[in-house]
């Protein structure tokens, strides 16, 4: 005999939704694992007459956001550097925040500078990429779901993530050009010394030679 299982007929729609939260799951996950890094919120006492930096490796083309607090009210400095420019610089402010677009990959300093007499507690917070768009807005404007800004969170953080690795891999060329480059200048310049050796030797067996046949020594 065949025992044959009846079908519940809610099982295939279950099933179904199943496979549908599995994208949405695996990709919130994704979210979780690339914008880890992406921001950063810290407390930092700065001593008198000190400067303390905190740096951020973003990508080109990328958003950054930060902001800068002073928890007791004192005024201190603030600037904001990248990695061949000042994109912002305040002096004497008590909270200062920016928002911008990198016009070049690679790190960029968050700087606060303490010229009073006594030490400053500042509270500074630095959002990147994906982490600092407001996508709520972007949900409105565009008509996007849940689901859909996850996916488009993951899009772009992956771009992000994409254009540093591009960076990181031209910076890695660069100085192993610039390690070809050395280490052939140091062949050339040791070879040039035996060789100015090797001449320089030469040149006093010679000398010895005269001088000892002119002394009829040899």
């Amino acid at each position: 005999h065949l025992n044959l299982a009846k079908r519940d007929p809610n099982t295939q729609p279950r099933l179904a939704m199943s496979l549908l939260r599995q994208p949405l799951a695996v990709a919130a996950f994704a979210a979780t694992l690339l914008l880890s890094g992406s921001a950063l919120e810290v407390v930092v006492t700065v001593p008198a007459q000190e400067k303390k930096c905190f740096g951020e490796q973003v990508a080109k083309t990328e958003l950054l956001v930060a902001e800068f607090e002073s928890i007791n009210e004192k005024k201190v400095s603030f600037t904001v550097v990248s990695p061949h420019a000042t994109i912002l610089e305040e002096h004497k402010r008590t909270r200062v925040k920016t928002a911008f677009t990198t016009n070049e990959a690679g790190p960029h300093w968050m700087c606060i500078q303490n010229e009073e007499a006594e030490a400053v507690q500042v509270k500074l917070s630095v959002l990147a990429g994906p982490e600092a768009k407001d996508y709520s807005q972007v949900a409105k404007k565009e008509h996007l779901e849940e689901s859909q800004i996850t996916l488009r969170r993951v899009e772009e953080a992956l771009r992000d993530y994409h254009k540093n690795v591009l960076y990181i891999r031209a910076r890695e060329q660069r100085m192993r050009a610039t390690n070809d480059s050395t280490a052939f200048r140091v062949i050339g310049f040791c070879l040039f010394n035996v060789c100015l050796m090797i001449g320089v030797s030469g040149w006093q067996m010679l000398y010895f030679k005269r001088f000892f046949r002119s002394k009829k020594i040899i």
